[in-house]
């Protein structure tokens, strides 16, 4: 799997989750350790996609430049 492929594949994962019907589910009057749900839920997509976006970076470190 090329860093292309492997970005437009995790493109489509996170766009998934960052449309309505899942941020449906933690969209409720919920604290976890004091943080509403929404807002953990939105931060730790975040993180997600930061982290992921480091570790193709690193792993295929220019591969795919044309």
């Amino acid at each position: 799997m090329t860093a292309r492929e492997l970005l437009a594949a995790c493109f489509i994962l996170f766009g998934a989750l960052l449309v309505w019907p899942l941020l449906s589910i933690p969209n409720r009057p919920a604290l976890i350790a004091g943080i509403p749900a929404l807002v953990l839920y939105l931060f730790t997509v975040w993180a997600a996609i930061v982290g992921v976006l480091i570790w193709v970076s690193h792993r295929f470190g220019g591969e795919d430049a044309p």
